[in-house]
């Protein structure tokens, strides 16, 4: 696999990560018993947006993906693969993203850790389901913009 170029780093980041960081806020928001207002929500996207990105900058997310399924010995572009390789994809992101969101919100030591993991199961399945549907579209988004 080589490596992808800028542009397609670019296209597959806003492709995943803007929905992913509207409906992580929103579900965060959601889940907390918090009203919807708008200008507390467009912070949190673009926090979550900008977390979401650094993490897929940072990490090979790819390699973690197809390696978890790999331990299990299934194809990592097959369905069951795709699967549990995004178990601690979407462990990464849920911790990477929700726990500086919840220090945001709240901003209390200790509260913002109890905030964090009242959350912490709906907003997984939240974003495992997200990124399931996704990111084969902002892999296919990204492949056709650089074909």
């Amino acid at each position: 696999m080589q490596k992808p170029s800028a542009k397609w780093i670019i296209i597959f980041n806003v492709v995943l990560c803007v929905p992913m960081a509207i409906i992580m806020s929103i579900s965060a928001a959601l889940l907390a018993h918090q009203p919807l207002v708008f200008s507390k929500l467009l912070p949190n996207m673009l926090i979550a947006f900008c977390l979401a990105v650094l993490i897929n900058i940072i990490l090979p997310i790819p390699k973690i993906q197809d390696g978890f399924a790999k331990l299990f010995k299934l194809d990592p572009h097959s369905l069951p693969g795709v699967l549990v390789g995004s178990i601690p994809v979407c462990l990464i992101f849920t911790v990477g993203v929700g726990l500086p969101l919840s220090w945001w919100n709240v901003r209390m030591a200790p509260a913002f850790l109890f905030a964090f993991l009242d959350t912490f199961i709906p907003l997984y399945i939240i974003l495992y389901i997200v990124a399931f549907i996704m990111t084969p579209i902002a892999m296919k988004a990204a492949n056709n913009a650089c074909k």
